[in-house]
């Protein structure tokens, strides 16, 4: 693992809220059904918005802090310098000897003696660095520590409860589907508004008082004191902090500050702690990825046990069986139609704090254990990563860090997605639901047309088939036949066969037909399978959906129920396939991953161009271009300055 990232601070509110979640899972939930009703973020924060006892003390105690900072006592100190005899007041006890050691300040030597031009003086000065007013600064030195980390926890605080409260509001920035589908995951969203407001409150309070502390650090008591003298935990009684009303209540605040700062752990209590958080992680990941399921309508089995490592849990979506499989080494598979499509890979780094995106790419190999991916398999890396901490990464460094279905155009050893979770983030769900789109939707659509291998005379035989195209080695299914046409499926191979001949001739070629049949039946139902809708998944006589097979291999679907749209695109810079999935059937505006995440919930797949009046164009995920059509010079994306692959 990349040694320049660092995992998260083992008192930052991610890393509590992992732990606060996973006792929850571990406690409370005793079956699948529990897992899958608990929700992904801790609505309740009144512990975090209330004030903590050194806010407390510092509301009342930092007048008396100001007046020390503005009018502090100091004392006198004697100090000696060289100076021009002109502006000397006092002589220095060893101003003679040194004048006698040192010619070159005389000016001239007569009978009568020496004429000084330079003599050691001696003057007096206030002095500021005492015991007591390092006290002072001392406590403006943690109270903006202090202030700066439970300002930056109440943020990420206030934003999450800010995403659940916007679920309840009708906005333009995201899909009503998105913010429909959030919502079901959570409990009580009815006191986000509360939660909200007590957040804000709280915050705005932590600001002013951050913004006094800056006020009195840059006065000159704070600019003459040596910040590095810091005073011990408990103070000396001196006559200051004893008898003068304003340090007396300096030395109350220190005590406040002095018992926030939590004794170190060893390293032994560090590493314990560490491996809680990534358990905590590990199976935060499980109940992301099994709401991940919920989310794209996948109906779990009924009567299964609560996931643990080493157990399997099972689903049907679109008429499919999809299972997740919690592996004894901390990895996730997923199987879809009993092949294994994708491993989600929990780590506890955060590769957003990587220096560069070649850090967080050289990470790649090390954290998949130099294990190759199989085909139409592909590994997801996830970390627990904060939103501030990819708000202050490098746009590169978020980039390589954050990406779902970009494969094709990587380097064979460095082919995997990599994604942020977060339990103060909503959004995290969509991610994984995206990555699971593209294990089960994507990887259904890149293999089409399924083709089959066939004689020739049999391909003449079945030219009369709509639901079946010719190709040079066999016959490619473009479309799902209906019951009719897959009951003459048969007898259509049937006619084909030669009379010539007996025993065990015959039954070797009854048994090729039916072997024909099958290959064929089940590449019809792995077309099928396309064309039910991956946002609504209504199968059989419920299905409302139109599918439209397309030259060069191509296909068009449509669901008139949910108006969602999925089709299979041919890039034209490159010449590579990839699908695209546009819900409610409306063309949706380009942007980074994560404003996606929050607007459309990660019901897509290709991220649509950025380019304005080109929103029905979609970038390559092999390539990285829109190629589709022209290139623009004016791409926010800069989509026009890539050279393909």
């Amino acid at each position: 693992m990349n040694r320049e990232a660092t995992e998260p601070d083992l008192d930052s509110l991610l890393v509590r809220h992992l732990l606060a979640l996973s006792a929850h899972l571990a406690g409370e939930a005793t079956s699948l059904d529990d897992w899958l009703a608990m929700p992904p973020i801790i609505l309740d924060v009144s512990d975090e918005t209330e004030a903590l006892p050194v806010e407390h003390v510092f509301e009342r105690e930092s007048g008396a802090l100001r007046t020390v900072c503005h009018r502090p006592y100091t004392r006198l100190r004697t100090v000696e310098e060289i100076l021009p005899t002109s502006r000397v007041r006092s002589i220095a006890a060893g101003a003679a000897a040194r004048l006698a050691a040192r010619p070159e300040d005389w000016v001239s030597h007569t009978l009568a003696g020496v004429r000084p031009g330079r003599l050691l003086a001696r003057r007096s000065e206030e002095d500021a660095d005492i015991y007591e007013n390092r006290v002072a600064v001392a406590v403006l030195t943690v109270m903006r520590s202090h202030l700066q980390q439970r300002i930056v926890r109440l943020r990420d605080l206030s934003r999450m409860v800010g995403d659940v409260h916007g679920l309840l509001m009708s906005s333009e920035e995201s899909s009503w589907r998105a913010r429909r589908d959030l919502t079901g995951l959570l409990r009580n969203i009815e006191d986000s508004s509360r939660h909200q407001a007590a957040a804000e409150l709280r915050l705005r309070r932590l600001e002013s008082a951050l913004a006094a502390v800056e006020n009195m650090l840059s006065s000159p008591l704070a600019r003459a004191v040596d910040h590095r003298s810091v005073p011990p935990r408990e103070l000396h009684p001196t006559n200051l902090l004893s008898s003068d009303p304003h340090y007396r209540r300096v030395a109350l605040l220190w005590q406040a500050c002095t018992a926030i700062e939590a004794v170190r752990p060893g390293a032994a209590e560090t590493a314990r702690r560490r491996q809680e958080v990534r358990i905590a992680f590990e199976r935060f990941t499980g109940l992301l990825l099994l709401l991940a399921c919920k989310l794209l309508q996948a109906a779990p089995d009924a009567g299964q046990p609560p996931p643990a490592p080493g157990r399997t849990t099972r689903f049907h979506v679109r008429g499919a069986p999809l299972t997740v499989t919690w592996s004894r080494t901390g990895d996730f598979t997923l199987h879809w139609r009993g092949r294994q499509t994708l491993r989600v890979v929990p780590i506890a780094t955060d590769l957003c704090t990587a220096p560069d995106a070649a850090a967080v790419a050289a990470s790649i190999p090390d954290v998949r254990g130099n294990r190759s991916p199989a085909e139409g398999e592909n590994d997801l890396i996830v970390y627990p990563g904060p939103l501030h901490s990819r708000q202050n990464a490098e746009p590169g460094v978020v980039h390589a860090a954050y990406r779902i279905g970009h494969r094709d155009g990587d380097a064979h050893e460095q082919r995997a997605d990599v994604a942020p979770l977060s339990p103060l983030e909503i959004f995290s769900v969509s991610r994984l639901a995206r990555a699971i789109h593209w294990a089960t939707l994507g990887a259904d659509a890149r293999h089409y047309p399924h083709t089959v291998s066939i004689p020739a005379g049999e391909r003449s035989a079945l030219a009369d088939c709509g639901w079946l195209e010719p190709r040079p080695d066999g016959v490619a299914v473009v479309r799902a036949p209906r019951l009719d046409e897959l009951n003459r499926l048969p007898a259509l191979l049937k006619g084909t066969r030669a009379r010539r001949g007996g025993g065990w001739a015959v039954e070797h070629e009854a048994q090729r037909l039916r072997t024909v049949c099958a290959e064929l039946e089940d590449a019809a139902t792995k077309t099928e399978l396309l064309e039910v809708c991956p946002v609504c998944a209504k199968t059989g006589p419920q299905r409302q959906t139109v599918f439209e097979p397309r030259e060069e291999g191509l296909f068009a679907a449509a669901c008139s129920s949910c108006r969602t749209r999925w089709e299979l695109r041919r890039c034209l810079a490159c010449g590579r396939t990839f699908p695209l999935l546009d819900p409610d059937g409306l063309a949706t505006a380009g942007a980074p991953e994560p404003d996606l995440d929050r607007r459309v919930g990660g019901a897509f797949l290709a991220v649509p161009c950025w380019a304005a009046g080109r929103a029905s164009q979609s970038i390559c995920p092999a390539c990285g271009t829109c190629g589709q059509a022209a290139r623009v010079t004016s791409c926010p994306r800069g989509c026009s300055n890539r050279v393909p692959s």
